[in-house]
């Protein structure tokens, strides 16, 4: 697929408001050198990567820039050669475009003070941004059974998409983890399922989309994604999330002060060696969950016995323990798909001991190894805390074992293969019957 590129698009000026006053763009350029902030750099019409570049010099009197490389890219701007310089300030993308003058160092470019800078997001509409410590993911399929499967943290949501930074990446079918390259997810359009989770004080989201964009940042990998349609539910949730966090959306260019203006106390007078600190941004109100949808009616008359069984398998509750995120994602998602609303998630032997202590549960998923400790270590565990003994268990099997054999000949254990082509053939028969939701 062709990936999108800010560059090769039409030119933002044209649709975008431009900032051509001098004094602002300087204003700009010294808050990207006090703020360390990174740029993209790139030649017009070029098909290489941007490479990334740091202001490191700002000179009024000349009238120019300098930014130091942070790797040599295959293609570097010559003299007189225009580049374009991508940048991020106050959650929006700029554009600014500048004349080359040369090296002055073999790490460092020179440059003329730009003309101008416009607006250059990609998406419409205000956008929320998550830090480090909120730890809000992303998990993407391109289905649940085949295809590629990718998760990371959640950078930033809007209604229109958002961008994460990839983490992991795999073959759904085979489980295989894939290289984190551009390359590597170039066949990647269409995802089934993009899930957004763990965002503070906002419920879980489940919507389908697009891979937008994929851009290699300093970083790592950060992959833009697309849902243009999307239910009442989750376009109530991200606007309420956009009203707490963003409440007065930017609109056009904002002003930005010069470094001497940020300095000069209120008698008027410099003081040299004051800076601005970045006003702290107002804590973020809950978000409140919005009213769950009403299912809409089935195409079809279901019989009694039907709708009973659908009832069952929404009222059972399954514990997962798998320790990969991404894999207890994939397992969860393919339940949910066959009607299992009851979906609780452990990633190791403590999380699982909560999980029973919290939660009356009917079944026990777990695979054969989890982190350092076996299937039957985890069990014996999960007995040993309480678990009552009706509830079941099935492990997924990777590999022969004998004890996880003797164990499922005493009654023990239900042993199931791991792999994803016996989802539909075995575990979900499997489960129906230890469930009681088969005949």
């Amino acid at each position: 697929m062709a990936w999108f590129s800010p560059f090769s698009k039409q030119d933002p000026s044209d649709v975008e408001p431009v900032l051509r006053d001098r004094d602002q763009i300087l204003a700009y350029l010294e808050a990207l050198f006090r703020q360390g902030s990174e740029l993209l750099a790139h030649l017009p019409g070029d098909r290489l990567d941007p490479y990334a570049v740091r202001l490191e010099m700002i000179s009024e009197g000349k009238g120019t820039f300098t930014v130091r490389l942070k790797s040599h890219p295959l293609r570097e701007p010559g003299k007189g050669m225009l580049t374009e310089f991508l940048f991020t300030m106050d959650g929006q993308r700029f554009l600014a475009k500048a004349e080359c003058l040369g090296r002055s160092s073999a790490e460092r470019n020179e440059f003329r003070l730009p003309q101008s800078i416009c607006r250059a997001d990609r998406r419409r509409g205000s956008r929320v941004r998550f830090g480090i410590r909120e730890r809000a993911q992303v998990v993407a399929l391109e289905s649940l059974f085949e295809g590629v499967g990718l998760s990371g943290q959640l950078l930033n949501l809007s209604q229109e998409g958002c961008a994460f930074r990839l983490e992991k990446a795999i073959d759904i079918r085979t489980d295989r983890r894939l290289a984190l390259r551009r390359d590597a997810l170039s066949s990647v359009t269409k995802l089934g399922l993009i899930r957004l989770k763990e965002i503070p004080n906002a419920p879980v989201m489940d919507l389908s989309g697009a891979v937008s964009h994929c851009e290699a940042r300093t970083e790592g990998l950060v992959v833009g994604l697309s849902f243009p349609t999307k239910g009442g539910f989750e376009t109530q949730v991200i606007e309420r999330l956009l009203l707490a966090r963003a409440p007065n959306p930017c609109v056009g260019i904002p002003r930005k002060q010069r470094q001497a203006e940020q300095a000069r106390p209120e008698n008027g007078r410099a003081e040299p060696g004051t800076g601005a600190e970045e006003p702290a941004a107002p804590e973020a109100p809950p978000v409140a969950a919005a009213p769950l949808r009403l299912l809409e009616p089935p195409a079809k008359v279901l019989s009694a016995a039907e709708t009973q069984r659908i009832l069952k398998r929404c009222s059972r509750q399954i514990l997962l323990v798998v320790e990969n995120d991404l894999e207890r994602e994939f397992l969860a998602a393919r339940l949910r798909a066959e009607g299992f609303r009851g979906i609780h998630e452990a990633r190791g032997w403590l999380p699982a001991v909560h999980k029973t202590r919290k939660v009356s549960l009917d079944l026990i998923l777990i695979n054969q190894q989890v982190g350092p400790n076996t299937a039957l270590e985890i069990l014996d565990s999960l007995r040993g805390n309480g678990l009552p003994d009706e509830v079941r268990v099935v492990v997924l099997k990777q590999q022969e074992d004998v004890r996880l054999a003797l164990a499922s000949k005493a009654g023990r254990l239900v042993l199931v293969p791991g792999q994803p082509e016996a989802f539909k053939q075995v575990l979900v028969p499997g489960l129906e019957e230890l469930l009681g939701l088969s005949g």
